[in-house]
């Protein structure tokens, strides 16, 4: 048997894949079936676990329980490996907070219950449908209350981080009241506590709860609430205003400060005049976070900010636009999403880019003119790989995506891709997922001109398959995961 990480071997029981496995739902206790498959790229049994000896905080630890502590370790603690760091370099969810997790019941039983619900919505099924998360999240919200109201008071760092877990489980199985009472207690606790007892601890639930509360307006129902919260001027888009020709010598300074791509839709007279200024904008600030920090300190900081900018577009999604305008505000919010996220804290982003992903590929426009095709394309990479990188993200098609790879002649290859890509917003830290996402779109449209039908999880076994190899190429385990 093989034991190299990520390679194919004979002590597999059941493919992911097989019919038997794929009708049936996650939804019984621990020692499902379901349970002993966390990864679709397990490779021999108990092979995930960092220590096989490892003392479980509870008294019973499940086939599941086990399988799923695996799943943290090698699934879901790696894509969040730029979460935090501390001064060693190391995943500060394996550093800070796995540890604790593993002496303590409260933190642990948390813990599964939000790894399990990540496993459970990768798989595109119902959270709360699923036994297990529910028990679990059930003793983690009964041990927290206890500890809460016992007269000796738990150690402060562990019912922060068991907070801090179950915010996130809420806030990806949207469960708002949840979400709500939970991330407006953690930053009670926050707010009351000494500078001075500041710690690692304390710094990682910080930046947590920051990102949850530039993201919670997602959990509204079609209202980003908290965006109107912010009082500062400029930005807002509230009225559009569409050029005619000719220009006015000030639209036209404006458009020079645009990426050649979005100059094209510009000149088309496509998009609103507010929209070409949150661009420019925006290129401003993407361009200032791709530099060097020596270079920087030596610029003036743009008046933008990403979290700025993510409350903008979600006031322009509210408005009345145009189909192409449509599909750019989508895109660059999940463009800012997906950048915001890998620089900072790296939480899951499933359920604010579901109705982004949904909206974009309901497009059904008839594009005939190259740079509308060129933008779409764009648009369409972009919007899918910030969806196919999220742990919490189910397996969906990317019907516009598709359909452009079969048309245009710059998806023939990555070259071609990347150079046309460039011509609009890039990001060095994206490009890699870029690429990727296009790799599975490539191989899809290969598979259908030879009459195979589509598989869907194609791009997550490519991400999972070069997070999990060692010593193999991304292009093999592509290749066998199918």
């Amino acid at each position: 048997m093989d034991n190299q990480r990520g390679a194919p071997t004979s002590g597999r029981r059941r493919s992911p894949f097989s019919r038997s496995h794929s009708s049936r739902t996650p939804d019984t206790d621990d020692d499902s079936e379901n349970s002993r498959c966390p990864s679709p790229l397990i490779t021999v049994d108990s092979g995930y676990r960092v220590d096989p000896f490892v003392r479980y905080p509870v008294a019973r630890a499940s086939t599941g329980v086990r399988l799923m502590a695996d799943y943290y370790v090698q699934v879901w603690a790696p894509q969040q490996a730029l979460a935090f760091s501390v001064q060693s370099g190391r995943n500060a969810l394996l550093a800070l907070v796995l540890p604790l997790a593993f002496q303590n019941p409260m933190l642990f039983e948390a813990t599964i219950a939000m790894t399990r619900a990540a496993w459970v919505l990768r798989r595109g099924s119902e959270p709360f449908a699923d036994k297990m998360l529910l028990r679990h999240r059930g003793v983690a919200l009964r041990e927290l209350r206890d500890s809460l109201m016992a007269p000796e008071r738990l150690d402060p760092d562990l019912v922060l981080l068991t907070m801090s877990t179950l915010v996130t489980l809420n806030y990806m199985i949207n469960d708002l009241e949840s979400f709500e009472i939970h991330l407006r207690a953690l930053e009670n606790v926050l707010a009351s506590s000494e500078p001075r007892d500041d710690t690692g601890i304390k710094s990682f639930v910080r930046g947590r709860t920051l990102a949850f509360g530039v993201l919670a307006s997602f959990l509204q129902a079609n209202q980003p609430s908290y965006a109107n919260r912010i009082n500062e001027k400029g930005h807002r888009i509230s009225t559009l205003t569409y050029p005619g020709h000719p220009f006015l010598p000030d639209l036209c300074a404006v458009v020079a400060k645009l990426p050649e791509g979005f100059a094209e839709v510009a000149l088309s007279r496509s998009i609103a005049i507010e929209v070409i200024s949150f661009v420019v904008k925006l290129t401003e600030l993407v361009n200032w976070l791709a530099s060097s920090q020596h270079e920087r300190e030596a610029q003036p900081k743009p008046d933008m900010t990403m979290q700025r900018a993510i409350y903008d577009l979600q006031c322009l999604s509210a408005l009345s636009l145009t189909p192409i305008e449509v599909q750019i505000s989508r895109a660059l919010l999940a463009f800012c999403l997906h950048l915001y996220n890998d620089m900072s804290f790296h939480i899951p982003l499933a359920r604010p880019l579901r109705p982004l992903l949904e909206t974009f590929n309901a497009y059904t426009g008839n594009a005939r003119d190259p740079w509308l095709h060129r933008c779409l394309y764009w648009c369409a990479i972009v919007t899918a790989s910030a969806w196919d990188t999220q742990i919490d993200a189910s397996p969906e098609q990317h019907l516009v995506l598709d359909s452009l790879v079969d048309k245009l002649p710059e998806a023939t290859s990555w070259d071609d891709t990347e150079e046309l890509m460039r011509r609009f917003l890039w990001h060095d830290r994206l490009a890699d997922e870029w690429e990727i996402c296009w790799r599975a779109a490539s191989f899809r449209k290969r598979r259908q001109r030879r009459g195979a039908s589509q598989l869907p999880l194609a791009p997550y076994m490519l991400i999972e398959g070069m997070q999990h190899s060692e010593g193999s190429s991304s292009d093999d385990h592509f290749w066998e995961s199918v």
